[in-house]
């Protein structure tokens, strides 16, 4: 059994992907899905785009949490929040460029570490 979709692009954190059946793009991000048609994807492209990172980030520069930049949804009481590396990510998976991966050195790991 063949594939039925191609994988347009991907970062680390997920991929976009196209199924040739129905034409319909997934979004694999991190724990998001998100399934579009073309125009919304190109809409959510632009979207994404118009975000002032920055001014996120000096918004939220007191905060202690780690991701500053929000997405609202059309679900008034769910917000997406996203740090600027991510945000990065996302705009990267968007453009359609295939992005080598290659392995992380260990600064590069974000994990609280418990020893037991």
């Amino acid at each position: 059994m063949r594939n039925k979709s191609n994988v347009l692009s991907r970062v680390k954190n997920g991929e976009l992907s196209l199924c040739r059946k129905s034409h319909i793009y997934s979004l694999t991000f991190n724990n998001l899905f998100f399934q579009f048609n073309e125009y919304q994807l190109l809409q959510f492209r632009e979207y994404l785009n118009l975000i002032d990172i920055q001014y996120w980030l000096n918004c939220y520069a007191c905060s202690i949490r780690k991701r500053k930049i929000p997405i609202t949804t059309p679900n008034q009481t769910l917000v997406l929040f996203f740090n600027e590396d991510e945000m990065q990510d996302l705009k990267a998976l968007l453009s359609f460029k295939k992005r080598q991966l290659f392995n992380l050195s260990a600064s590069e790991i974000d994990y609280t570490l418990v020893l037991n």
